[in-house]
């Protein structure tokens, strides 16, 4: 796919508003009001030591930071408000400039469906390679972010292993999930700043992007915190993602849920630019609502897709680069359930103005990798995709001189004009726009056994994008340090 092919394909109009900048403003003094008085907990004395001397009030004792509401402005003020991330071919790369939306997978699978026998399994690292065959050849996929944790490499260094079979098999742009100490994030690095040229490329043109996450209510993990630090001195984009559950680990009102969250967001910026004034830094979260009988994590509700359109509106609001954790379902298998649910929360979160979007084919809260899904999920991206360019009304749209020309009770079924812009017309991979008796006659095969049958078929014809030998060895070098040092 041509560069102007891939770039047309990610482009939209602008998008709406959730929340109302006087609602934002009393969402943000809040949230800033809780950092300031009751502050946050992180696990990390050199985190603690580095707010400490950007003027945050620590307690070594109870490792808390009370972050002051002006240190806060500052970080937002000096966070970049639009970058561009480099692919291995740069005709992929991601430009965060509020004009375009691009697609990913997810990194939580720990198990996967087969797509052959159809049972579940523990997800292996070739599930991560095969995803990234589908990623080359899907145009709708704008960046790879490995889809499984797989179970079959040293559980201690999956990581690594998930970052070197996504930048061994994919020529777009990579992000890491799932960083958990300051060690994994100096390795992933290495092998970032070797795909990008060095590390002073790596400063300029990212070669990857790492989502580090807060565990809510109100603390930042001590191996994330020191991840967050390396990344951001290297010039590796962070993603400050907030997980808050309504009713579990924050309150159980919406408006309560976004103050805990952003002030989770808040302190991972303002730690990002106290460890490097400038560095990039991307809002995302990952809000949920409580079953109300059991207290249970639901991914897919309405109050969930209108968390995650908020967490975008608020990022919209600081004029941050944002991204959506949509495509969360409880669904347990493929199928009705799971692509209604993924609609919902994506199609909203594009509508609020999502410039990333991760999480399509996995099941069961992100914790499963379905293929069948994956492509069922793939129709809604690209219908998605459409949509969000809105209706163009250019001249030749307008179509004024053509109007006329067919006149009362004509058609424009022949026309010129016609044939050129069907191409522009969405078309569906796996759902069904024929009739009934079409579909008795081939078989008649449902959506989920349809999926499969594509999958397949995708994955017999797609290749991987493979890196030079000398590259390829490299990053296989740093795996095998890796599983040694972090051991």
């Amino acid at each position: 796919m041509a560069m102007a092919d891939f770039k047309k394909l990610s482009k939209r109009k602008n998008a709406t508003r959730i929340i109302s900048r006087d609602d934002f403003k009393r969402i943000h003094e809040e949230s800033l009001r809780v950092l300031e008085t009751v502050g946050i907990r992180i696990y990390s004395p050199a985190a603690l030591d580095l707010l400490k001397e950007h003027g945050a009030d620590v307690d070594d004792e109870k490792m808390t930071a009370r972050i002051p509401h002006d240190l806060v402005e500052r970080s937002i003020a000096s966070a970049p408000k639009e970058f561009r991330m480099g692919a291995r071919n740069s005709d992929f790369d991601i430009e965060l400039d509020n004009s375009h939306v691009y697609f990913t997978f997810d990194g939580c699978g720990v198990q996967t469906i087969d797509i052959d026998s159809g049972k579940k399994r523990p997800s292996r690292k070739q599930d991560i390679v095969d995803c990234a065959r589908l990623a080359n050849v899907l145009p709708g996929v704008g960046y790879f972010t490995p889809s499984v944790a797989p179970q079959d490499v040293p559980l201690h260094a999956h990581v690594l292993h998930q970052i070197q079979a996504a930048y061994s098999n994919t020529d777009k742009f990579v992000m890491s999930e799932s960083t958990t100490t300051g060690a994994e994030a100096r390795l992933q690095i290495e092998m970032a700043a070797a795909v990008a040229g060095g590390k002073d490329k790596l400063l300029q043109r990212p070669s990857l992007s790492a989502i580090i996450c807060a565990v809510p209510p109100l603390n930042l993990d001590g191996g994330g915190s020191e991840a967050t630090i390396e990344f951001a001195r290297s010039g590796v984009p962070v993603v400050m993602m907030s997980m808050v559950e309504a009713g579990v680990s924050g309150p159980v009102t919406l408006a309560g849920t976004l103050v805990v969250s952003n002030a989770e967001v808040m302190a991972l910026l303002t730690l990002t630019q106290c460890a490097r004034k400038g560095a990039k830094a991307i809002y995302g979260s990952v809000l949920s609502m409580m079953e109300p009988r059991t207290g249970a994590y639901v991914s897919g509700s309405p109050e969930a897709a209108l968390l995650c359109s908020s967490v975008v509106d608020m990022a919209k609001h600081y004029n941050l680069p944002a991204q959506a954790g949509t495509f969360g379902t409880n669904a347990l298998v493929p199928g009705s359930q799971a692509a209604t649910e993924h609609c919902l929360t994506t199609l909203l979160a594009v509508n609020a103005g999502a410039d990333m979007l991760n999480g399509f084919g996995l099941l069961e809260g992100s914790t499963v990798l379905s293929f069948e899904q994956l492509m069922l999920d793939y129709d809604i991206v690209t219908e998605i995709l459409r949509i969000s360019k809105g209706i163009d009304a250019t001249d030749d749209a307008i179509a004024s001189d053509l109007i006329r020309e067919v006149g009362i009770g004509g058609t424009f079924l022949a026309k010129r004009h016609t044939l050129m812009h069907l191409r522009e017309a969405w078309e569906p991979m796996v759902f069904e726009y024929g009739t009934y008796e079409d579909w008795v006659k081939r078989g008649s095969i449902d959506p989920v056994r349809r999926a499969n049958q594509k999958a397949k078929a995708l994955l017999k014809d797609a290749k991987a994008v493979p890196l030079e030998k000398d590259l390829e060895k490299q990053l296989r070098e740093i795996v095998k340090k890796g599983e040694k040092e972090l051991k």
